[in-house]
């Protein structure tokens, strides 16, 4: 029974992700969740008494997943031009799986971002940040990079990677109508890497 339990909830979790990812928190509906897990709806609302409920949840996980392979990426010793190219690759890989993630931060951040700071903090992020920071400052010492405010290269690689998932929708609307978004968003990781360290470079 109780891996029948287990099985369930996974299929429930599988099948919000999909939707989530199709139509947002705002356009999502328990009962198309609950047709594609293959259950009834009084059974999802057993495990997950509201949508937001179960959103959180896929979010939390999402977002986890982002940050600790990020906070890894910033606190080891790669070559600074690589742990630029590992940071853009791991970006575009979860966003193109999560891709409502970036509209949902930024909601949690305008309404309450006292939990995403913790979770960022839990997760190494801001000690790995300053490692990298120093890495930056001290490539800018020997010359192998232009000087730069370390911050100003983070959030750059930040925004690059973010912001066309952010508009999406807009964004394929003017520039890709045709064309599979989702494919040149993936495709975009090393575009984004390559930008950046030639920005950067002497």
């Amino acid at each position: 029974m109780e891996n029948k339990s287990v099985e369930t909830q996974e299929n429930i979790l599988i099948a919000a992700r999909t939707i989530f990812a199709q139509k947002g928190l705002a356009g999502a509906r328990m009962q198309e969740i609950a047709d594609r897990a293959g259950i009834n709806k009084a059974l999802l609302h057993y495990y997950y008494r509201n949508k937001e409920k179960l959103f959180e949840q896929v979010f939390d996980e999402a977002l986890k997943k982002m940050l600790r392979p990020i906070a890894a990426f910033l606190a080891d010793d790669s070559d600074l031009f690589q742990k630029i190219r590992n940071i853009c690759r791991h970006y575009h890989e979860v966003l193109v799986e999560y891709p409502f993630l970036p509209n949902f931060v930024i909601n949690e951040i305008n309404s309450d971002p006292t939990r995403i700071l913790k979770l960022f903090d839990a997760e190494g992020f801001l000690e790995g940040r300053e490692k990298t920071i120093i890495q930056i400052n001290e490539a800018v010492k020997s010359g192998m990079i232009r000087p730069i405010d370390p911050r100003e290269l983070i959030l750059n690689i930040i925004s690059l990677s973010i912001f066309p998932f952010a508009g999406r929708p807009v964004i394929k609307e003017i520039l890709y109508k045709n064309e599979n978004i989702y494919e040149i968003l993936k495709e975009r990781a090393d575009r984004v890497s390559d930008f950046i360290i030639q920005s950067i470079k002497i």
